[in-house]
């Protein structure tokens, strides 16, 4: 399966994710009940160093960095497709957040905080990271990157800056708009130069494995912990709620940087 195909793939699971997660958490009753009971279990600190990195000047080092990288390694499309992923991504979850989505009144809370635009800027910034990182870099950066995003999902969730669904559609928002900018890679000529090896496709490959198990586990934790408040001895117990939503969303978090790995490992068009 060649990069473009699994670019399209992945684009079109990603949006169709994120409007699922936008409508089974945000438009219906059940749903933002759900969210906010993890909201009022969460610890509610604004004491964090690393969410506090997110400022529009931070993502303008990120991104100067980011295309620097690129332009060392004469990558030209790579730069072109990570200054993308963190341009239109974060314009484009702000729109979404502030001018296009509505969150219905449903007597709880009806200011819209989806897509989370914390989790927006760590996530397009870790993947244009990994997009213009030299290929027998990458296999080493990506779980680096993993951790990176599931411990700032988990303390958005835990901190109670975001609900759950915010963190997975602004992941998903991310995904989607980075496999959609890598469809558009040149497979031949003078910009499409410098594709990985067969070795280098295959440690990410690897690597991006580990990774979705490492996801699985995370969601397996958090159906558990889910199943054991609803329906067992945790049900008095705030903090399994919340434990389980932040076991989600780190699974998220993983997944989705397992799948970039996927995308980024798949043989180039001829």
């Amino acid at each position: 399966m060649t990069t473009r195909v699994r670019s399209i793939l992945t684009a079109i699971v990603a949006a169709l994710g994120v409007v699922v997660s936008f409508f089974m958490a945000v438009q219906t009753h059940l749903g933002q009940r759900v969210e906010d009971r993890v909201l009022d279990s969460s610890l509610y600190s604004e004491r964090s160093p690393l969410l506090a990195l997110v400022t529009v000047p931070n993502l303008a080092i990120a991104l100067a960095v980011v295309v620097l990288i690129s332009l060392i390694r004469r990558a030209w499309a790579d730069a072109v497709i990570a200054a993308v992923v963190m341009g239109l991504s974060n314009v484009l979850g702000q729109l979404l957040k502030h001018q296009i989505l509505q969150r219905p009144d449903f007597s709880i809370d009806a200011v819209n905080t989806f897509p989370s635009g914390h989790t927006i800027a760590f996530t397009s910034t870790a993947f244009a990271l990994v997009i213009v990182l030299p290929h027998v870099v990458r296999p080493i950066a990506l779980p680096v990157i993993s951790l990176v995003l599931g411990l700032v999902s988990g303390q958005l969730v835990v901190f109670g800056w975001h609900r759950p669904s915010d963190v997975v559609g602004g992941a998903l928002l991310v995904l989607a708009v980075a496999a959609a900018a890598n469809t558009l890679r040149p497979s031949a000529g003078r910009f499409a130069r410098g594709g990985p090896t067969a070795k280098a496709r295959r440690s990410l490959s690897v690597i991006s494995l580990v990774i979705v198990i490492a996801a699985a586990a995370c969601v397996a934790v958090a159906g558990v912990l889910a199943a054991l408040h609803f329906l067992g001895p945790l049900h008095d117990a705030s903090w399994a709620l919340t434990a389980a939503a932040a076991s989600g969303v780190v699974g998220g978090a993983f997944g989705s940087a397992a799948i970039v790995g996927w995308m980024l490992s798949a043989r180039r068009t001829r």
